[in-house]
């Protein structure tokens, strides 16, 4: 059936199913077949203008998926600053599996480059995890359950397998071992293992802890900063909602990312009606806030501060990934917990927890709860929060997300919301949820990215057997 669809059909399904998988307002199931028409488009094709044809296909379909985020206070040109770069990222693995589609075991290469690359946009690009094959099962609670065996890199790279078997099923018109049973057979088993360990975890009592994030009615973002009476008002509404939090039982206390704008000279003021605060309340405080230091050009000081019930500021956390664009310092201090109410509490900034690495500093730290003040925009909720959720699989700990202009929630160690409320909706900004004290060790937080290890060692072995079957080839 789908020889009989024109090559340059297929391009433009291979873009539809791209946007269609990735991002905001997704299905999830595209993702599963999102890159066999691109598949079978380099295989019925050849040339210099086929493959350029192909790129800006890859680069279109990115550029439309980024675009599903783009709203208001977001400019259109942001767009690019992520599709370019992405379909970079995403080209070297049809490129490779292209060059090498007709060699044994070549199915495998795809999910493989696949999966070093998006281990390296996330692990040392400004990227993150944005893009990620994974990200597009984001619905699927049960599936995600294998984040805590091999993390991301394990569920993209099922996701790629099944692409490319699904490519090679439509080719041969033939079912075998490696492009049937194998594939398909797996992702039965991590349904089956996630439905378990969902199942398993509820049959267990709990000790919990109550919880609230508290957020602010400033909308700034950036110059001009609100005047000194109405950033008054935005201080002593924090407050008073603290208390109301405090009131209702709470014991951890997170404000959302940037909830109100101080200035240096007024900070060490600040930073004592903090501590006098937490300690009459007797509540873990992360109180998050934004510093300017300068506007022109505009720099600040993106932080917050970590506060006992004893009113002790334990320390200060400056966000250590600033969105690509942001004006704020990057933060470079090790990671700490607070220890306080019997619970090693951590806590990072938002974009922070896109990245993997920083989620699993706080679980060798061995945090029980990490806060995450947050600050979103339209385009990316509640998404983002969901991302969010993929950490706490992973490391087996709750998480707390305060978010302004988003969602915020209350996540236990299975990546289940516990509680949940948008910025958008009218309420009183303050959300109160219990979370489970005690985290659950897992084995992606044992062993790490030994599995994106063995990616990089079969790729090099695959590429070793290929050059030495050339040299014997030429020697002949």
């Amino acid at each position: 059936m789908t020889d009989k669809i024109k090559n340059n059909y297929l391009l433009v399904i291979g873009i539809l199913t791209i946007v269609a998988s990735h991002v905001s307002y997704s299905i999830d199931i595209a993702a599963w077949i999102s890159s066999v028409p691109f598949l079978l488009y380099l295989s019925r094709t050849k040339g210099t203008k086929s493959r350029l044809l192909f790129v800006l296909a890859l680069f279109t379909a990115w550029t439309l998926a980024t675009a599903k985020i783009i709203t208001e206070p977001i400019p259109f040109a942001m767009v690019f600053l992520f599709s370019f770069p992405l379909t970079l990222i995403h080209l070297p693995a049809y490129l490779v599996w292209d060059k090498f589609k007709d060699r044994k075991y070549a199915m495998f290469l795809f999910p493989t480059v696949f999966v070093i690359m998006e281990w390296l946009q996330y692990t040392v690009m400004p990227f993150a995890s944005w893009g990620v094959a994974a990200n597009t099962q984001s619905h699927n609670i049960v599936l995600l359950q294998s984040l805590s065996l091999f993390g991301m890199a394990g569920l993209s790279f099922v996701i790629y397998w099944i692409n490319t078997s699904v490519f090679e099923l439509l080719k041969t018109r033939k079912p075998t071992l490696f492009n049937s049973w194998l594939p398909f057979g797996f992702l039965i088993w991590l349904l089956a293992y996630g439905s378990l360990r969902i199942d398993f975890g509820k049959a267990t009592s709990k000790d919990t802890i109550i919880v609230a994030t508290v957020g602010t009615d400033s909308d700034i973002s950036g110059f001009p900063f609100a005047n000194e009476e109405t950033n008054s008002k935005y201080k002593q509404t924090l407050l008073s909602r603290t208390k109301t939090a405090a009131q209702n039982g709470a014991k951890l206390i997170s404000w959302n990312e940037a909830a109100i704008f101080i200035q240096k000279t007024e900070e060490k003021q600040w930073k004592d009606t903090l501590r006098l605060l937490a300690k009459n309340l007797k509540v873990s405080l992360m109180a998050s806030y934004v510093v300017p230091l300068s506007t022109e050009p505009l720099k600040l000081e993106n932080k917050f501060l970590s506060i006992n019930s004893k009113g002790e500021i334990e320390y200060q956390y400056l966000k250590h990934q600033p969105v690509p664009g942001e004006p704020s310092i990057k933060g470079n201090e090790p990671f700490k917990i607070m220890t306080d109410n019997g619970l090693n509490i951590g806590g990072a900034i938002c974009y922070d927890f896109d990245y993997p690495y920083i989620a699993k500093a706080f679980g060798k730290l061995n945090a029980n709860i990490v806060a995450i003040p947050s600050s979103d925009w339209r385009g990316i909720d509640p998404l983002h929060t969901r991302m969010a959720a993929f950490r706490a699989i992973e490391q087996g700990n709750s998480l707390l997300r305060s978010t302004r202009f988003g969602l915020s929630a209350a996540i236990n160690p299975y990546g289940e919301m516990t509680a949940q409320q948008s910025s958008f909706d009218r309420h009183n900004k303050i959300m109160i949820a219990e979370l489970p004290t005690k985290r659950i060790p897992t084995l992606y937080s044992i062993i790490g990215d030994s599995f994106v290890y063995a990616c990089f060692g079969f790729l090099f072995l695959l590429l070793l057997t290929i050059l030495k079957q050339k040299d014997e080839k030429n020697s002949r």
